[in-house]
């Protein structure tokens, strides 16, 4: 495609104060700037990720610990991102640089174009669009890496890393309750709560200023700052978790995330660094400058951060009167026992059925629920599970092709009872 050169009556030139109509803020780059890092590949680490299991009591007798258990090893899983090419031109005449003196509209004695400058501010605004392409990438990204040279790189970005902790609220606006339970997500995920930041839209804000109200709440505003950027704090019976109304979330989407796990990684070129302006081959009367760079996101171990989806898009006005923490008693209503825990006892064991599944509720069923089971694989405790095909029984028998890899059995109760529970993960072994 042809160059749009800037010449004299292609960008006219006029006088008054300049007021950007679009949006150069960038605070998600920002909040993560502290920890930049750099790389001399397109693939970078992101972590490495394992597991080692525990959180069962063992049953060991004094005869059976005369003979040591078979040795077993930790798996470790390396996770990584990729560096993207983020590139702009600008091209300018030689007369329209020379004649910066001529205006356009209504032209006032005394009054000076502005920008003062026609190639400066060319150059201003392309940063300020790459900044901001960088920061969509950073929250949006689809991964790619690319395999041959007519393939762009791109790198993920940290709604699409979240895979752990995912809340979808199918249409039902956003409560205080639903962030203290992704907190519990990423608590159970075995991460810290500690310097949590949610990143909201103004829907999301506002129904979380209403719900804490209504509950004799509120979200105290500005005071937190990391790099600048004021956040504001939200008190949930898990603990605090900091507020931003941020930018380029899709509609009913918040991020709950740890920046101290996140930071951006630069890909400089030698001898000129990172994001640089060049001068490109002149072609007569007029100049060409490029800006380069490569940038891409360490977003850490996904299972620090988590995601609300399904959120509703509109205000839901709080109704008066109605608190959770009241004075008066609030009125009860019967509600179903709820399923707690699925605990996979045993040990896996190839052509031999497994144990079978200890299923605890909050609440006492007054008769047996109806249990829904799906059997899930993968290839280490902490790995993306998948569905076992037809293993939906209250049993698994694993096969060979299973020995080494980890199963664990995801149970939903209705009926008398309700809850969709995973159970903890086990190593299948041969017989």
């Amino acid at each position: 495609m042809a160059d749009n050169v800037i010449t004299s009556f292609g960008v006219l030139n006029y006088s008054g104060m300049l007021f950007n109509k679009g949006n150069t803020k960038t605070p998600f780059s920002t909040l993560i700037g502290g920890k930049r890092k750099s790389t001399n590949h397109v693939e970078f680490v992101t972590g490495l990720e394992y597991a080692t299991g525990g959180g069962e009591q063992p049953e060991i007798s004094e005869t059976a610990s005369l003979t040591a258990p078979d040795a077993d090893f930790i798996t470790r899983e390396q996770k990584t991102n990729v560096t993207q090419i983020f590139q702009e031109s600008v091209k300018i005449s030689y007369a329209k640089q020379s004649n910066m003196g001529t205006l356009s509209g209504i032209n006032i004695a005394g009054q000076q174009a502005n920008p003062a400058n026609e190639l400066d501010f060319q150059i201003a605004a392309k940063m300020a669009k790459i900044g901001r392409d960088i920061e969509y990438t950073f929250i949006n990204g689809e991964y790619v890496k690319a395999t041959a040279d007519t393939t762009a790189n791109q790198t993920r970005g940290m709604l699409k890393a979240i895979d752990s902790n995912v809340i979808t609220l199918d249409g039902n606006p956003l409560r205080v309750w639903d962030v203290a339970e992704l907190m519990k997500l990423i608590y159970d995920s075995q991460a810290p709560l500690n310097d949590l930041v949610l990143w909201v839209d103004p829907v999301a804000l506002f129904q979380l200023n209403a719900d804490a109200e209504q509950n004799g709440n509120t979200i105290v505003p500005a005071n937190r700052n990391v790099n600048g950027i004021s956040i504001s704090t939200l008190l949930t019976p898990l603990g605090e978790v900091g507020v931003y109304l941020g930018e380029f979330l899709p509609q009913g989407t918040v991020m709950l995330f740890n920046p101290g796990v996140v930071s951006p990684v630069e890909q400089p070129t030698p001898e000129k660094g990172n994001f640089f302006l060049e001068e490109l081959a002149k072609v007569g009367a007029g100049v060409k400058y490029q800006i380069f760079g490569q940038i891409g996101l360490d977003h850490g171990s996904e299972w620090y951060h988590g995601k609300i989806t399904g959120i509703s898009t509109k205000f839901e006005k709080p109704k008066a009167g109605k608190k959770i923490y009241a004075v008066d008693p609030i009125p009860t209503t019967d509600t179903l026992p709820v399923i707690d825990k699925v605990v996979l006892g045993g040990t896996p064991t190839e052509d031999s059925a497994t144990d079978a599944l200890e299923i605890t509720y909050i609440g006492t069923p007054t008769e047996d629920p109806t249990l829904a089971y799906q059997w899930k694989i993968g290839d280490s405790a902490i790995s993306k599970f998948e569905d076992i095909v037809g293993a939906d029984s209250a049993t698994y028998t694993p096969e060979e092709e299973d020995v080494g890899r980890f199963i664990k059995c995801e149970v939903t109760a209705t009926g008398t009872a309700t809850g969709k529970v995973l159970s903890n993960a086990k190593k299948v072994v041969a017989k």
